[in-house]
C-alpha cells in the first residue's frame, strides 16, 4: 500500500508526527537502555519511517542519565511543500529523539 505521505505534495507535520510517534514507541516502550541493543533499535526505527515517509530521517537513542544533548542541521527547501517533524520519546532509562 502506499503510503499517504508519498501521494500528497504539501507536508503534514501532525500526520508526520503521528507516524514517527508509532514508529518509535513500538520499538522502544517497555524497553530498558542497553547500549549493545541501540544499533538495532536505531535502524529498526529509520527503516520503517523511511518506508513510510521520504528522504532524511535522523534517530538519536541516548541514555537517560541526565546530560545535555544538542543537534543542528541546515536544510534547503521549498516552505510550501517541504517541512520537519520531530517526536521525543522519554522512559526511565532512555531518551529517542
Amino acid at each position: 500500500m502506499e503510503s499517504p505521505i508519498k501521494t500528497e505534495k504539501a507536508f503534514n507535520s501532525e500526520q508526520v508526527t503521528a507516524i514517527i510517534k508509532e514508529v518509535i514507541e513500538s520499538t522502544l516502550t517497555d524497553t530498558e537502555y542497553s547500549h549493545a541493543k541501540v544499533p538495532a533499535w536505531n535502524a529498526n526505527i529509520i527503516e520503517t519511517c523511511i518506508t513510510r515517509l521520504k528522504d532524511i530521517i535522523t534517530c538519536v537513542i541516548l541514555q537517560n542519565k541526565g546530560a545535555g544533548f544538542f543537534v543542528g542541521s541546515q536544510v534547503y527547501w521549498d516552505n510550501q511543500n517541504d517541512g520537519s517533524a520531530s517526536y521525543r520519546h522519554e522512559s526511565k532509562s532512555l531518551y529517542a529523539i
